[in-house]
């Protein structure tokens, strides 16, 4: 074994000038390399004498090797051969470590550094007790330090890893590198950017903000009123946040990619403090809170209305987000934004919600068949709105049941009225297409009483009038609510 040890160590250990060998140590032949490194100029903290951590710049060289059974090294002999020689060859042994070893102590020098990328295999935190060790030793040669650090472990199956790495100091290399002194920065000029796609149909941007050059909508969505959890601090072991009710605008834009979320964030909100807006919260994503998006509209509608990646946005993406509000003679105003791009050759995705405060409006709904008769005798007509639509769509909600439930009744027992099935919006968007919207939703409603409630088709007709026909001045969000609606108009007989 002595003899075994004598000659590894003399493989190992060379004496000549780095300029000569490039390694102050060489690998062993015998072992089978697992990672190299060589970077002509790099800062590496080496471990020195009392715990201290001395900093030392210049060429610095890596290996890790692994040595079979068969060689029959042991971690101890071979730390304790190496350092007698390097103290042989005028090295001063900063630290030395057989037995009892501190794992820490080692890996908190390698540990998210670049050094890690070539020492990660030697599992330095998954080792044995008393079964690694480590040594650091320096020398001066011509005024400059020159750092040795060697991991040796045992492994189970009784062979050996080892992680070398060594730094030569030197002064750092001149590149050659000119700067031009005249050289100006022109100034970035963000409105000639052009958006690359159309919005999507039906959407529009609010009209509180304009959108950023060379954007477009993506996605969009409007409730009249819901609960909204608006962000207000760092999310740490739960999410701070001020709970608001009102009308909630959900716009998803993409911006071109060479903006950068950053400048999409200042912008927009220099933009909104100019207005009189007050910043309430403000974070990147390192400081936010570890998936606080994900987190915050967990269970919430906007957890689908977000058209952007909550579910994978962390402390290490690049997303910026802030909240802010105001007082208006009309309520307060809140909105929450945030910008992402998730790579740097993709577009950068822009979520906007804005929040119009308000109480919940409180509109008559699900008129039963008794009173819809009461109405129909007075009036010829009657305005239900119980019948819900998804947003800029003419598909039924659940929550309609109840009243179609009664209009089924009411027709059930009256089998002689026919009824005109009417469909009305406000004037907020195009005309053609709110008639259009109109149309398509009073032609659900007949589709379904004909479907699930076998009432005869001859005895409903769909009429769409759009906003020509307002119960209410389009002039607020619950006058708008009132002419939003589907009426019943007496067809046959002429009155009851």
């Amino acid at each position: 074994m002595v003899r075994l040890l004598f000659t590894f160590a003399l493989l190992l250990l060379t004496t000549s000038s780095l300029a000569q060998s490039n390694l102050f140590v060489d690998k062993y032949k015998g072992g089978r390399t697992k990672a190299d490194a060589h970077y002509g100029y790099m800062p590496v903290l080496v471990l020195g004498k009392g715990d201290q951590r001395i900093e030392l710049a210049g060429e610095y060289r890596a290996y890790m090797q692994e040595i079979e059974p068969s060689a029959k090294l042991g971690f101890s002999h071979l730390l304790a051969d190496v350092k007698a020689k390097l103290e042989a060859k005028g090295f001063s042994i900063q630290v030395y470590c057989v037995q009892e070893c501190d794992k820490r102590t080692y890996a908190r020098l390698i540990d998210d550094t670049f050094r890690d990328t070539v020492l990660y295999r030697l599992g330095y935190y998954n080792v044995q007790e008393n079964r690694f060790g480590y040594l650091s030793a320096m020398k001066t040669v011509n005024e400059q330090p020159r750092a040795v650090m060697l991991f040796a472990k045992q492994e189970r199956s009784g062979g050996l890893s080892l992680g070398y790495e060594q730094i030569a100091s030197l002064p750092m290399p001149d590149a050659g590198l000119s700067v031009q002194q005249d050289f100006e920065i022109d100034a970035l000029d963000f409105s000639q950017l052009k958006a690359k796609e159309k919005d999507a149909k039906g959407s529009a941007d609010h009209p509180l903000i304009e959108r950023f050059p060379g954007s477009y909508i993506k996605s969009s969505g409007v409730s009249d009123y819901e609960p909204y959890p608006l962000i207000v601090g760092q999310y740490k072991k739960s999410i701070p946040v001020r709970t608001v009710g009102g009308k909630v605008t959900t716009l998803n834009y993409r911006i071109d990619k060479t903006v950068g979320p950053y400048a999409v964030h200042k912008n927009y909100m220099n933009a909104l403090t100019q207005a009189g807006f007050t910043i309430i919260y403000e974070c990147q994503a390192r400081s936010c809170g570890n998936y606080i998006l994900r987190d915050n509209y967990r269970d919430t509608i906007f957890a689908k209305r977000h058209d952007s990646d909550i579910y994978n946005m962390t402390e290490k993406s690049n997303f910026y987000l802030f909240t802010a509000e105001k007082d208006t003679p009309h309520g307060k105003l809140y909105t929450s934004m945030y910008s992402l791009q998730r790579r740097a050759k993709e577009s950068v995705q822009l979520v906007v919600d804005i929040i119009e405060e308000k109480g919940v409006s409180h509109v008559a709904l699900n008129i039963d068949s008794d009173n819809l008769l009461k109405e129909i005798q007075n009036t010829g007509s009657v305005s239900l709105y119980g019948i819900e639509f998804d947003f800029n769509k003419h598909t039924i909600k659940p929550s309609s049941k109840a009243q179609l439930d009664e209009i089924a009744k009411f027709l059930t027992q009256r089998a002689d009225v026919s009824l005109y099935v009417v469909g009305h919006t406000d004037n907020k968007g195009a005309f053609d297409y709110n008639q259009d919207l109109a149309s398509r939703r009073a032609q659900e409603v007949v589709n379904t009483l004909v479907r699930d409630y076998q009432i005869t088709q001859q005895r409903l007709q769909a009429v769409g009038v759009g906003p020509v026909a307002p119960l209410a001045a389009n002039d607020n969000d619950d006058n708008m609510q009132r002419n939003r609606r589907v009426e019943l108009v007496l067809k046959a007989p002429m009155f009851l």
